[in-house]
């Protein structure tokens, strides 16, 4: 009964483990609930026999032989534990260089289908510090190091509140991607909300008597291709396109539009937004470079996002 027992265990099956012990233990049950009608001298010495040495040397060498089992069912066991409590360290190490998102997928999908990659319609966001390089130029590397760490800090909030995926930090920017269902809503909403993130922070700033906080965001709609580039050395999971280009002018553009956030009205039409309703003032159209023919866009600035 041990050994079967044991064997079971190292199946993992536990419909298979409880079978067994149903039926031995519905089995014991009968042999215990049988009486014979009469105890023959037959019957007592097979008695005798039964509980005699050679039988208790087999039943104490089952016993071991089940206990064996036991042990290396639970090293297996252990190993195994082990290996998901180590990936799943691995894993969440990832998150803190790629997103959790992203480290799903890479997990989930083969390296041949992560190179071929696939097009789908995106929302990439940009946001970029005004006037950054030109502050921390003489100061202090562990005041510019906090400064960061808490714009980044509050970038990450916004875009996990409003379910997008940070592709990268360059420095004092970010490249934010949406992608699914109301994508184009959630980058829109995550973009206005970053605005008045923004202006509180740089309003607690000024009250301590440190700088102001600018910002300046650019937000698209549309294709992107998507997927792992390099080689076998060194793989990179990237998103580009020309709506990753066109996003990025967006945001350069709101230093000469004096805008906080510039939008295509591409994403602002897959949001379903009425620019006029919303805080949106249309702007002239846009030649962005290395892009022909001129693009639709809309402003807003920190007034608007108050009002």
């Amino acid at each position: 009964v041990p050994v079967i027992l044991a064997f079971t265990v190292l199946r993992f099956n536990p419909f298979l483990q409880t079978y067994c012990v149903v039926l031995i233990a519905v089995g014991l049950a009968a042999l215990t609930l049988w009486q014979p009608e009469a105890v023959t001298p037959f019957a007592v010495e097979r008695a005798q026999n039964l509980l005699s040495g050679p039988p208790n040397v087999i039943r104490v060498t089952m016993i071991a032989l089940g206990g064996m089992v036991l042990v290396v069912a639970a090293w297996r066991t252990r190993r195994l534990v082990y290996r998901s409590i180590t990936e799943a360290q691995q894993k969440a190490n990832l998150t803190r260089y790629l997103p959790a998102q992203l480290t799903n997928r890479l997990a989930e999908a083969s390296l041949d289908d992560l190179r071929r990659g696939e097009r789908q319609n995106m929302a990439v966001l940009f946001i970029d510090i005004r006037g950054f390089t030109r502050w921390s130029q003489d100061r202090d590397p562990q005041e510019v190091g906090s400064y960061i760490t808490d714009f980044r800090s509050l970038v990450q909030g916004c875009v996990d509140a409003n379910g997008g995926m940070i592709d990268k930090f360059i420095g004092d920017a970010a490249m934010v991607l949406f992608e699914g269902e109301d994508a184009a809503a959630r980058t829109v909403g995550c973009a206005v909300a970053l605005e008045q993130i923004m202006a509180d922070w740089s309003h607690e700033r000024q009250a301590r008597g440190d700088n102001d906080v600018r910002v300046g965001v650019g937000v698209h709609w549309g294709e992107v291709f998507s997927g792992v580039v390099g080689d076998a050395q060194r793989l990179e999971y990237t998103v580009f396109g020309d709506t990753v280009n066109t996003a990025s002018r967006l945001e350069q553009l709101t230093k000469q539009e004096g805008q906080t956030i510039i939008a295509s009205a591409a994403v602002l039409q897959a949001a379903s937004v009425a620019p006029a309703s919303e805080g949106w003032s249309p702007l002239p159209a846009a030649e962005l470079r290395g892009r022909s023919g001129g693009i639709e866009i809309f402003g807003r600035s920190k007034d608007a996002g108050r009002a």
